[in-house]
């Protein structure tokens, strides 16, 4: 494990149960590989009547965009635009 769940809010400026993901297993330049658990959650925030919508996975994408920038970035580098593809 590269990053555990402290360590990743500490990068996203999510907070409490919308910090979405667990850990970070691997990265290079180009990609990211996270876990997370919280998509079993009953009490996850984007969980609906019937469960958690699909659409659910674009949060998740986007906050595993944003670590994986900010482990690119230097320390004191304002963060970049970007977009989910």
């Amino acid at each position: 494990m590269i990053l555990d769940a402290a360590a990743i809010r500490e990068r996203l400026p999510h907070a409490g149960a919308m910090s979405l993901l667990d850990e970070v297993v691997a990265h290079d330049a180009d990609r990211i590989h996270c876990r997370a658990r919280s998509h079993r959650d009953p009490d996850n925030p984007l969980r609906g009547e019937p469960g958690l919508h699909a659409l659910a996975a674009l949060e998740y994408g986007a906050q595993a965009m944003a670590v994986h920038g900010s482990l690119g970035a230097a320390d004191s580098a304002p963060p970049r635009a970007g977009y989910l593809a």
